[in-house]
C-alpha cells in the first residue's frame, strides 16, 4: 500500500505484485478533482503502466483502492491493460471516486492472464459478521477477528465463526 496526498504534485509509484519481482510499475500523477458533492469526490489522474515482465501482457484488469488515514477503504477505480509489450510503458487517465480524502492506495489484480494467476492474490469476499448482542468477540477459523459488528475477508468456501461475550453462552456457526 502506498501513502499519498490528494494535493501532492509528484507522481506516486505502486508496483504489482506488492511482493516478489515487480511485473507492473504504475505511476499516478496528481489527483485532479472533477466534481464533489458533500464528502463524495471524483478525481482523475494521469497514469502510466510499465510492463517489467519478460512477456507481453495480453489482458489484465486491476482495482485501484483508496484508503483514508485510518486505513479504511474510501474509494476505488479500475485499470485495464491490453497488449502491453515487454518493457513498454502505456499512458492513460484513471478516474476514481472517494468518500473523503485519500491518503493511501493499493493496486489489486481482478483478472490477469493465466500465466500470472500465481502472482494474483487468492480470491476473497467481504462479509459483515454481527451478533445479538453486539460487541461479542468473534473468531474466524480459530483466528481472532475482533468484536462484532465486524467486516472480515474470507476465501470462498466454508468457515467456522465462533462468538463469545462475558455473561452469554458461547456460540459457533458454519458459514458457507
Amino acid at each position: 500500500m502506498l501513502t499519498l496526498s490528494a494535493k501532492e504534485p509528484r507522481a506516486q509509484v505502486v508496483v504489482w505484485p506488492a511482493s516478489g519481482p515487480a511485473i507492473l510499475r504504475f505511476s499516478f500523477g496528481k489527483f485532479k478533482e472533477l466534481s464533489s458533492i458533500g464528502n463524495l469526490h471524483n478525481y482523475i489522474m494521469d497514469t502510466s503502466a510499465e510492463n517489467r515482465w519478460d512477456k507481453r501482457i495480453s489482458d489484465a484488469t486491476f482495482f485501484l483502492y483508496l484508503f483514508d488515514k485510518n486505513k479504511a477503504r474510501i474509494g476505488e477505480g479500475w485499470i485495464t491493460l491490453s497488449n502491453v509489450g515487454v518493457g513498454q510503458s502505456v499512458k492513460f487517465q484513471t478516474t476514481v471516486g472517494a468518500s473523503g480524502t485519500p491518503i493511501a492506495m493499493e493496486v489489486v489484480a481482478r483478472s490477469v492472464p493465466p500465466e500470472l494467476q500465481l502472482l494474483a492474490p487468492p480470491k476473497s469476499v467481504s462479509i459483515t459478521v454481527n451478533s445479538v448482542p453486539q460487541g461479542a468477540s468473534v473468531k474466524v477459523d480459530g483466528v481472532d477477528a475482533g468484536a462484532t459488528p465486524k467486516l472480515v475477508r474470507v476465501s470462498p468456501g466454508k468457515h467456522i465463526l465462533e462468538f463469545s461475550k462475558e455473561g452469554f453462552i458461547r456460540g459457533s456457526s458454519l458459514w458457507k
